[in-house]
């Protein structure tokens, strides 16, 4: 076998021994996007799967936005500590080396998810901006359709409440950048659409914050929960689950003025 050379044979030149590395499987949660780049579509880890080979498709994001909505749902997933950036990389079909290219570290990394994050909210943030404003509608038809908007956002973009639980309360730098950068532009634009329906007595709460935390914890629920509700009540079509849910919590958070 190993001594051809010895027995007057030519070397064997041209033969190759290929050794094939072995890529592990990541069982990662793989999701498909909207126009704005944030997550549209949830999928279960039976669709997991695995850096791609060879060079990127025409339809394939490029490096940047593909390590992008991979850490999105990583530090979404996973916190900051918690993700780190060879399995983003992987996630992303990329090279590790291009955190470093296109971001420069792990934390500026998380800045820009930040960014996207805030540019995908802020037409949502506007929307119920103007709700507040439109004081010649029916209060109760205004803060209904709040709610309505908020949980179809969540609907979509699954990924913010859990990015928002992980950091809002995470290290002091990140917290305050949340906070001030996300969750308090939200606040602001329902506030006064909030005290107003709580002067009205439709809205039963002793403040206009703790009201904007319970709705958002209601219809932000994760992306599992269509299907979940689905095993509890097979009768509840996974399809129309958040649809029902937020007429659920319209129901049972607006009360109308006697």
């Amino acid at each position: 076998m190993g001594g051809e050379a010895g027995h007057g044979h030519p070397p064997s030149v041209g033969r190759r021994v290929c050794l094939q590395r072995r890529r592990p499987t990541l069982y990662v949660r793989k999701d498909t996007y909207s126009a704005g780049g944030m997550v549209s579509r949830p999928r279960g880890p039976a669709e997991a799967g695995t850096r791609p080979r060879g060079r990127r498709t025409k339809d394939m994001p490029d490096g940047r936005q593909a390590l992008l909505r991979a850490a999105t749902l990583a530090f979404s997933n996973d916190g900051f500590d918690g993700a780190d950036i060879r399995s983003i990389s992987i996630a992303a079909g990329v090279s590790p080396n291009l955190v470093r290219i296109h971001f420069g570290s792990k934390a500026e990394l998380w800045e820009a998810c930040l960014d996207l994050i805030v540019t995908a909210t802020t037409p949502v943030i506007d929307e119920v901006g103007k709700l507040s404003r439109q004081s010649d509608r029916p209060l109760y038809e205004r803060l209904s359709n709040l709610i309505t908007t908020v949980a179809n956002f969540y609907a979509v973009h699954p990924e913010v409440r859990d990015f928002v639980f992980h950091h809002g309360s995470d290290a002091p730098e990140r917290a305050v950048m949340v906070t001030e950068r996300l969750l308090r532009p939200a606040y602001e634009a329902c506030r006064s659409l909030f005290a107003a329906g709580i002067e009205a007595g439709i809205v039963r709460s002793s403040h206009p914050a703790l009201f904007f935390s319970l709705l958002n914890g209601a219809v932000g629920q994760p992306p599992a929960f269509p299907a979940m509700l689905n095993r509890l009540a097979p009768d509840i079509d996974v399809e129309e689950a958040r649809r029902r849910m937020a007429k659920t919590v319209v129901a049972s958070l607006l009360h109308r003025a006697a």
